[in-house]
């Protein structure tokens, strides 16, 4: 569990600027290297925008979903002057709010109508939201903020292209669900079985799972965030950023699968 815990409500920019080290830097870790980490890109992609707008009015609420995004219609051919005209109509009625385009608002009116509708869903997303949370784990600097938390449980969104239980067993693997989920758990002191993800698909019709770990996928996940948290204490006591590692490697230095 955190030591010396510091629990507040930061903006997202105050949050990732923190040197701590997050559940998101450990799965990149575990999944590449700690060079990959400290050298990675960061940008945002169109389906990670999409997804940070899923989560603002599943999550937030219509009222404050709407202080943020702009919904535009389905303006038409842009090469007719009129269909021009009505877009900058639009534009400036948005001012500084994010726009999302008519496909983008009708993907997410589809989503709140069956999130509505499914009480298992809106149980795991309401509570305290996106509280970050800062402290020692083990001696090192860490973060973590939770999309939504109660007293003994953990909510997690997560926006996908197919919510089925098979293809999101799939994710959980491939995008390292498993380690941020046990890690948020350990590191607040909650149950890792009392850990729900969200799963929220952004193809219609729009289905949402709701899901918990077992026993296998919780094991896995502690290995893999302890085997990251490892690599970069030793990162940090030596400024020496790994690459690829394996458990065994041959005598000439290849990574054994």
């Amino acid at each position: 569990m955190i030591d010396n815990i510091k629990s507040k409500f930061d903006s997202n920019d105050e949050y990732h600027s923190s040197n701590a080290i997050s559940a998101s830097g450990l799965k990149t870790i575990s999944k590449y290297s700690v060079d990959y980490f400290v050298n990675e890109p960061r940008r945002e992609t169109k389906a990670m925008a999409l997804g940070t707008a899923v989560h603002t009015v599943l999550l937030e609420g219509q009222k404050e979903f709407e202080r943020q995004y702009y919904m535009l219609p389905d303006i038409g051919d842009l090469r007719l002057n009129v269909n021009k005209a009505i877009k900058k109509e639009h534009l400036e009625l948005a001012g500084d709010r994010k726009l999302l385009t008519f496909n983008e608002g009708q993907t997410i009116k589809g989503i709140l109508e069956n999130f509505q509708k499914d009480e298992v869903a809106k149980q795991y997303c309401t509570g305290i939201v996106e509280q970050s949370n800062y402290g020692d784990f083990n001696g090192t600097p860490v973060r973590v903020r939770p999309d939504c938390r109660g007293d003994n449980w953990i909510g997690d969104l997560k926006t996908c292209q197919d919510s089925s239980p098979s293809a999101f067993r799939k994710d959980l693997y491939y995008w390292g669900y498993h380690i941020q989920a046990t890690f948020y758990c350990d590191a607040l002191g909650i149950d890792p079985a009392n850990f729900a993800f969200v799963a929220v698909s952004t193809k219609a019709p729009y289905k949402i799972g709701v899901y918990a770990m077992n026993e296998i996928q919780i094991e896995r996940g502690r290995k893999a965030y302890q085997n990251a948290l490892k690599d970069w204490e030793f990162y940090l006591e030596t400024g020496i950023a790994l690459g690829y590692t394996t458990e065994e490697t041959t005598e000439d230095g290849r990574l054994i699968l």
